[in-house]
């Protein structure tokens, strides 16, 4: 079935209307970071103003018709918009050092420090994860830099060739078993990622005759931009990019805990596993952090269909379903307790409903 005109006119309104709400709040954050310098609003705005908003703002389940997708799949400019995040981006991350460097209270520095960290995790690497996705050699480039500039270049190599071959397995060290703590995994990917992703960027090279591989080209751009800010700004330098890189690979692991906690797939007789279905992520559709996120928290679809830009991600009702936005979660996450007691159950009952 042909999409009518109409059909075109309200899906070109929706996406405008994603990249207008995205640049609108990016810009909030900018204003209010020069007008009123306020160190710590960043970190207040996504994990206590975000978080409230999106209960209050409620779940938005609206898919694509199937036509609709089809014709959304072929205008390529539509996907245009995690490009025009990457100068902003920069911008931020520079406005926000220069903040830094110009503090001389501690608890301004850290509160700088918090915010860069988080707008490397929010608008660096999920940006970084929806591009590194992309047809184009553009894309993935633009997301390679991302990464590069929160010293994370091993999440693209693991995350393509490694996660989403093995997700939902006891072989994918980014899918937490069931009662796991958020700590124990933090340590364990972070200890598994940057070797899987060294190792299968050699093996990939080989196959491919290639004396320098992936892997080397990021972390020497990582490198780079690391000395390029201690030769500008001295220590001081060097210490705000090492802050703001950890708390972005934190923050990006946390979500990745949150996206697969205790789902698993079956082993079939011939010892394979089974396909990757929606079923085998967390799915979460409240509006507002979905905006901001680029729909990631349709993961339970991008897994599924991992070739399919953010604009067609689908809500599936099949999939397991978190009870608030990833902002929320984050915080559930942190206590262990409290996360056990909420999520065990979630996933227990769902297990017994796939069996």
């Amino acid at each position: 079935m042909k999409t009518t005109t109409a059909g075109k006119a309200k899906i070109l309104q929706r996406a405008l209307g994603v990249g207008l709400f995205f640049f609108a709040f990016w810009g909030l954050v900018y204003w209010v970071n020069v007008s009123l310098h306020w160190p710590w609003f960043i970190p207040l705005l996504t994990f206590v103003i975000v978080p409230v908003l999106d209960v209050f703002v409620g779940e938005y389940k609206g898919n694509w018709f199937a036509e609709d997708e089809q014709w959304l799949g072929r205008q390529y400019w539509l996907g245009a918009l995690p490009l025009l995040a990457i100068p902003v981006f920069f911008f931020l991350q520079w406005q926000l050092l220069q903040a830094f460097l110009s503090s001389s209270e501690l608890v301004d520095q850290l509160g700088w420090l918090f915010s860069a960290g988080i707008v490397g995790g929010v608008l660096g690497i999920n940006v970084a994860h929806e591009l590194i996705h992309g047809r184009s050699l553009i894309d993935r480039a633009g997301g390679s830099v991302l990464l590069m500039a929160v010293g994370y270049g091993s999440f693209k190599v693991e995350h393509i060739y490694g996660h989403h071959v093995n997700i939902a397995t006891e072989a994918d060290m980014t899918t937490a078993p069931l009662h796991m703590s958020l700590f124990r995994f933090w340590g364990r990917a972070l200890l598994h990622t940057p070797r899987l992703a060294w190792r299968l960027s050699r093996s990939r090279a080989l196959k491919r005759g290639k004396m320098f591989h992936e892997m080397g080209w990021l972390s020497l751009g990582s490198l780079g931009m690391l000395l390029a800010l201690g030769l500008a700004y001295g220590m001081r330098g060097i210490i705000f990019w090492t802050v703001q890189s950890i708390i972005a690979i934190l923050l990006l692991e946390t979500i990745n805990y949150i996206e697969h906690y205790g789902l698993l797939r079956r082993q079939l007789a011939n010892g394979r596993y089974e396909r990757v279905t929606p079923q085998h992520s967390w799915n979460s559709s409240f509006l507002l952090t979905n905006l901001l996120l680029f729909n990631l928290q349709r993961h339970s679809d991008h897994h599924a269909h991992a070739g399919k830009n953010y604009l067609m991600l689908q809500h599936n009702d099949q999939a397991p379903q978190l009870p608030l936005g990833y902002a929320a979660m984050v915080w559930l996450a942190l206590m262990p307790p409290l996360w056990f007691r909420i999520m065990d159950p979630r996933v227990l009952a769902y297990r017994d409903r796939d069996t």
